[in-house]
């Protein structure tokens, strides 16, 4: 092979005699005519509407005085309270703040958040918070880390992956939520909030160009439609023409982020003079990527008459004779009805959603169609919530509430080389559960806080084709107790207990195969803190976890399977800083800490780097937990200068990772890696018009959002995260 520009990344592409593979489908571009029609309506109405200028939603730091920062409020209970006055460990950011740490997308937010690591395989994010989570992507797989979009439940990984076009707020809860989010969220839970539509009529427009001709567009448009009627649409597309690396086989491009996506959401506000406030909400997305797995440095291909190179293709390449790819569909509708009743509030919170997937691995790495997979997917569910809560805070507040979820997903025609693996398989999963919590004023500034949440779940398996079918249950109660105690009125710490249970379910891909529920008990600890006259917000905290039976992700032909280790330990100690220098200049920084081990897992079987067994099974008490890092900390600064011709503003953020290991022999390692995102800014005196260089990955550490070890002929995989990128955003914002 021809050397190449590292920095270009595009290597030559192969020679004639190699380019004997298939070629990726082309999929055409699809324009729903409604959405086309909601935008003619809402800009018609909204022109009537009375014009002012505001400024964002998302934006906090208008409230704040001078030399203060910005007040956070969260939803982390249920109800909006100050982020410094509830008792649980969050991360809340502004849709500034995402602007400032240069989080563009989900898996962007492990820069922002020490404790969370993002990995990814196909169209799935998986996040692990402290160390808990999971590496699964099929259709009925359920994180540990629940995600929730205005209060909807996220259940399937593969929708997990989407751009923040429109985002007011994400806050990352750490820990069990086992009162209430009780829905598979042993290791924590991401909030992620959307801009309401306002009635005067505000417009967002930017567009983007980067490297690897990485094509960005997006706009936000909302406005009244009449009295009591507001609305609003966000549109995003991005595309990336050249993919970090080739594939050798074919000389295609692959890793390629985005393949002409597009995401769209709807959301309707509807105030009632009944105290009424109705929020109506669609969305939809097509997302697809080519990310490629690769073999890493020392492993080889033992399948004959495999092209060279039969081991590492080389950064960001692959060598495969399928070529990799995904698309995904998915979209849902939700309704959130909040009502006043005297003194109480009552929420109702409906929800359906949808995803459709189709894929293509060559997950033997090679040219040789040994495994060479292609299927689909299919996946929907249905969400009911219900709460009822005291409307005004004092000594006595108070929640209950009932949430039920039903979901079916299943595997369909997935075929190895063309022959039949599964023609189709499914799993129903249904859910009830009920909770409660109360928080009570002992005495001055002492709280005591109980919950309770009651969960049955049932998951049924199908394979017709063989008239398979089994079922589970599972019913346990989870708790949460908390004390905390107002030092000074901008000193809080606090103590709780808290326990999490993620249900059982059954392993698609190896028909018949089922795992346990697991459990996770936590205790934590911390204190929360504004000194200086509000100009420096420090929070700490630490945690001890004991799991049992926790769900691991065990390599598998077609994809991971779960498995359930018997019991792990985990522990650690966070802190969190936000210092407003000067009205120029503001920095937040965050550390995490933790150790984890497993207590007790027996029957693990390792593989060397060709994927051939290395001796007999093994129990693996006291090696390391997956992904859970010893050391990571950031650090961002948003320096801005006023100007007679505009704002002038720096940002970069650093986070370094200080490295963990990403399978339960500890055998794949992720060594440590530094990140660097950096921008400068120009706004305009009337905060019309905004031009923006970014870069992130500045000095091209090398990573990965994936490393996988598997049985022979597949061996270890690793897919590498992205390199340095940087580009430029012209916005208009109206």
């Amino acid at each position: 092979m021809r050397a190449y520009d590292k920095a270009d990344r595009e290597p030559p592409i192969a020679d004639e005699q190699t380019m004997t593979c298939r070629a990726p489908r082309a999929v055409a571009m699809l324009v729903r005519g409604s959405v086309l029609a909601c935008m003619v309506a809402l800009m018609a109405g909204a022109v009537q509407a009375q014009v002012a200028t505001s400024s964002s939603a998302g934006d906090a730091d208008g409230n704040a005085a001078e030399g203060q920062l910005e007040e956070i409020v969260v939803t982390a209970q249920h109800r909006s309270q100050r982020l410094q006055d509830v008792p649980v460990a969050v991360t809340s950011l502004s849709a500034s703040a995402l602007n400032q740490q240069g989080v563009s997308s989900t898996s962007d937010l492990s820069q922002a958040v020490p404790g969370l690591v993002f990995t990814s395989q196909l169209s799935a994010a998986n996040a692990y918070i402290r160390g808990v989570g999971s590496q699964l992507f099929g259709p009925t797989s359920e994180s540990p880390v629940a995600v929730y979009v205005d209060d909807v439940y996220i259940a399937n990984p593969q929708g997990n992956v989407f751009s923040l076009a429109g985002t007011k707020q994400i806050d990352v809860l750490n820990g069990p939520q086992g009162t209430l989010f009780g829905r598979n969220a042993t290791g924590g839970v991401i909030q992620i909030q959307t801009l309401d539509p306002g009635k005067d009529l505000k417009l967002d427009l930017s567009g983007t160009y980067g490297n690897y001709d990485f094509v960005g567009a997006s706009g936000y448009v909302s406005g009244g439609l009449g009295e009591n009627v507001s609305a609003s649409l966000s549109a995003l597309y991005e595309n990336q023409g050249k993919g970090y690396g080739r594939n050798l086989c074919t000389g295609d491009y692959v890793n390629q982020q985005a393949r002409h996506n597009i995401s769209l959401r709807n959301k309707w506000l509807i105030e009632l003079p009944t105290n009424t406030v109705i929020r109506l909400s669609a969305d939809y997305a097509r997302l697809g990527n080519t990310n490629s797995y690769q073999r890493p440095q020392g492993s080889v291909s033992p399948l004959p008459g495999a092209a060279a190179p039969i081991g590492y293709p080389g950064e960001y390449n692959s060598n495969v004779g399928l070529p990799n790819f995904t698309r995904l569909k998915t979209g849902g509708v939700s309704m959130k009805i909040d009502q006043e009743i005297g003194s109480l509030a009552l929420t109702s919170i409906t929800a359906y959603r949808e995803l459709r997937n189709r894929n293509a691995l060559d997950q033997d790495q090679s040219s040789v169609a040994a495994i060479d997979l292609t299927w689909q997917t299919r996946f929907h569910s249905f969400s009911q919530e219900l709460r009822l809560q005291n409307r005004s805070s004092g000594k006595f507040n108070w929640i209950v509430g009932a949430f039920y979820y039903n979901a079916t997903g299943g595997f369909k025609d997935l075929l190895a080389g063309g022959a039949t693996l599964i023609d189709y398989d499914e799993q129903k999963s249904e859910s009830y559960a009920a909770f409660g919590q109360a928080t009570l004023e002992l005495v001055d500034n002492l709280n005591l806080t109980g919950g309770i949440r009651y969960t049955t779940d049932k998951q049924v398996f199908r394979l017709p084709s063989f008239a398979l079918r089994d079922s589970q249950d599972a019913k346990k109660a989870t708790y949460r107790v908390a004390l905390d105690y107002k030092f000074s009125p901008d000193i809080l710490g606090y103590v709780s207990y808290n326990t999490g249970f993620k249900s059982g379910g059954f392993n698609l891909l190896a028909p018949g195969n089922s795992f346990r529920p697991e459990e996770l008990n936590a205790l934590e600890f911390g204190l929360k803190t504004e000194l200086f006259d509000r100009s420096v917000r420090l929070n700490l905290g630490g945690f001890f976890y004991h799991y049992k039976d926790q769900q691991v992700s065990i390599p598998s032909i077609g994809g991971d399977i779960i498995a359930n280790a018997a019991g792990a330990r985990i522990k650690g100690f966070e802190a969190s800083l936000d210092y407003k220098a000067t009205s120029r200049l503001k920095i937040s920084g965050g550390l995490s800490l933790m150790e984890g081990h497993y207590t007790d897992y027996p029957g693990f079987q390792s593989y060397d780097t060709n994927g051939n067994p290395v001796g007999g099974p093994i129990n693996l008490k006291g090696k390391d937990t997956v992904q859970t890092p010893e050391f990571v900390g950031n650090v961002s600064a948003q320096y801005t200068v006023p100007t007679e011709v505009g704002d002038f503003a720096a940002n970069v953020g650093v986070q370094h990772n200080g490295g963990f290991f990403a399978a339960p022999d500890n055998r794949l390692e992720q060594p440590s890696y530094t990140l660097v995102n950096s921008s400068l800014s120009w706004l305009s005196n009337d905060k019309s018009v905004e031009v923006k260089l970014w870069g992130r990955n500045l000095f091209d550490d090398r990573y990965f959002i994936l490393q996988s070890p598997n049985r022979a002929p597949i061996g270890d995989t690793q897919i590498q995260a992205p390199p340095r990128t940087f580009g430029i955003t012209l916005s208009y914002h109206h």
